[in-house]
């Protein structure tokens, strides 16, 4: 191979890694609100927002953005009613019409009584709890839609409620009854898992069995068991609700005139997307997903709730329970999304969850978009929350002990804490296994005898003898390696009491492997010029 070779597949191994490493962001801490560099941002956005309303005849709009625990920016533009100039202006309380972001709300529901055991799994067959359910099935499969399926449109079911639409709200027409007998004699569009197609009917379906597993009503337990408990006080399922302070929304006529949106509720679908809320409510419904609240779901399952579960041909794209998710290549970073539009409404919550950034944009004219502005909003306050957050201190999320990850403390004592220079030392057996800690930069820096380094933080308080190690500079590598290798993992010392009445580590144990202590000087491999035979082989299986 010539020089010329060589330097190409250098070159091409360096831009490689330069665009798949992986990105680091700061913790989110409070920021000055009143930053001017902020406001500018947030007077960008203003000025996407009122663009995007000039260039698709939109005449209402609400914004509102939260930060951590709080809403940071609010505005909204246009009347209550878009057509009468005296109308009261638009303020973050009066009611929108959020559409399919309903279906976040049933996916919570899912998630609640999957944790409470009313339902055993999400791979559980709806026909469980729903056995008046079927559908024809021609495929070479025996499997019927689960829950996990139904809410992340991966059943294989068709998109709509066999009901005219204009009929939906009416349970005379559309009872449960009519719609169980007329999809008895439909038939599966695929098999389950094929492909993702979104399918309203799969989350009417997934609300409608959930109540049955509850035995409750679905409206009854969102009121009960999601919205009032966030503070949703003035979100509902029903119009009447409402009416006195929603917000108007309009549909174009033919010949190109504004009138006002009849508003068409869903009866039987409504927990595909018939919930009115407003956008200080969603603010509080925002903050939930951004900052967790045990009381309306557990912690790690808020994070399932958040994960991917099948991928777009787009490269970028990813369907999960049921978030829309996208990455924004300009920032290196995945927003969690969810859009809805119903006649008159388009309205999109859009969730930065790591720097903990929250938008809900509604538009009181539907509209074909593929998101309401929110994605160039982000563009703009993506990179100026992390550069604020680095001017005012924060550090990146890979340097800090991650509070998640720290076990709940007993009512017990919890034994002395011990010192970092307890750890420091050369730990190694006659395998080929090393692990260094070293504190000569004032704080504990571990590594597997490579120059692959790793922050060292305390466990628990109840076992201070275990420490957790974490990739140091993620940016600085592949994300396989982040999420492949020894990131996070817990590392187990043993304590003895040495001749002089102190304490000292004589092992670890990391990644499985039990070393002793050779030495407590960092440098001790080094400085003896050791060469371990089955070291690099054993960094290699590290990496696998």
């Amino acid at each position: 191979m010539n020089k010329q070779s060589i330097s190409i597949l250098f070159l091409f191994w360096f831009l490689i890694n330069l665009i798949s490493t992986c990105p680091n962001y700061p913790e989110p801490i409070k920021i000055d609100q009143n930053n001017p560099t902020l406001q500018k941002a947030y007077n960008e956005v203003d000025e996407i927002i009122k663009k995007g309303m000039k260039d698709n005849g939109i005449k209402s709009f609400i914004a509102s953005i939260v930060y951590r625990d709080e809403i940071v920016w609010s505005k909204t533009y246009g009347n209550v009613n878009p057509l009468d100039e005296n109308s009261p202006p638009l303020t973050i309380d009066n009611a929108i019409r959020i559409a399919s972001i309903t279906k976040t709300f049933t996916d919570l529901m899912m998630f609640q009584l999957r944790d409470k055991g009313t339902i055993d799994s999400l791979d559980d067959e709806v026909s469980k709890y729903f056995p008046e359910f079927s559908i024809g099935n021609l495929y070479n499969t025996k499997k019927s839609p689960t829950f996990r399926e139904l809410s992340s449109h991966q059943s294989g079911l068709p998109r709509e409620v066999p009901c005219d639409f204009d009929d939906l709200a009416n349970w005379d027409i559309c009872s449960e009854e009519v719609i169980i007998e007329r999809l008895s004699k439909m038939f599966l569009i695929m098999p389950s898992y094929q492909t993702t197609h979104y399918s309203n009917l799969g989350i009417a379906l997934l609300g409608r069995t959930l109540a049955k597993a509850a035995n409750t009503e679905y409206e009854k337990y969102i009121k009960e068991k999601i919205l009032f408990p966030l503070g949703m006080m003035n979100s509902s399922f029903y119009y009447d609700d409402v009416k006195d302070y929603l917000a108007q929304g309009l549909i174009i006529l033919p010949n190109g005139s504004y009138a006002i949106s009849p508003v068409e509720e869903l009866g039987w679908g409504n927990p595909m997307g018939n919930l009115y809320s407003t956008a200080r409510d969603m603010c509080n419904y925002m903050m939930f997903w951004l900052n967790e609240n045990s009381e309306i779901l557990d912690s790690t399952t808020l994070n399932e709730a958040m994960s991917p579960i099948s991928l777009v041909n787009d490269g970028d794209t990813v369907y999960g329970t049921p978030f829309e998710m996208f990455y924004d290549q300009a920032n290196n970073i995945w927003v969690k999304s969810k859009a809805g539009q119903l006649s008159g409404y388009r309205t999109q919550m859009a969730l930065i969850r790591p720097l903990k950034i929250g938008m809900l944009f509604s538009s009181l004219l539907a509209f074909e978009t593929p998101d309401v502005f929110t994605k160039a909003a982000s563009e703009i306050l993506i990179p100026v929350y992390e550069q604020l957050l680095y001017e005012a201190g924060s550090q990146p999320q890979s340097l800090i002990p991650d509070a998640k990850l720290k076990p709940i403390q007993t009512t017990e004592k919890a034994p002395k804490e011990l010192p970092d220079e307890t750890f420091v030392g050369t730990y190694t057996n006659s395998e080929g296994s090393i692990f260094i800690v070293d504190n000569s930069t004032g704080v504990l820096i571990a590594n597997f005898g490579d120059d692959n380094l790793f922050n060292v933080s305390r466990f628990s308080d109840q076992y201070p003898e275990i420490l957790r190690i974490k990739v140091s500079n993620p940016e600085d590598y592949p994300c396989w390696y982040v999420v492949d290798g020894s990131n996070y993992e817990l590392v187990y010392f043993t304590i003895a009491s040495t001749p002089y009445g102190g304490i000292e580590c004589n092992s670890v144990t990391a990644m499985g492997q039990t070393m002793t202590l050779s030495s407590k000087d960092p440098q001790y491999i080094k400085k003896n010029n050791i060469v371990f035979e089955k070291r690099n082989k054993l960094i290699s299986k590290f990496l696998q």
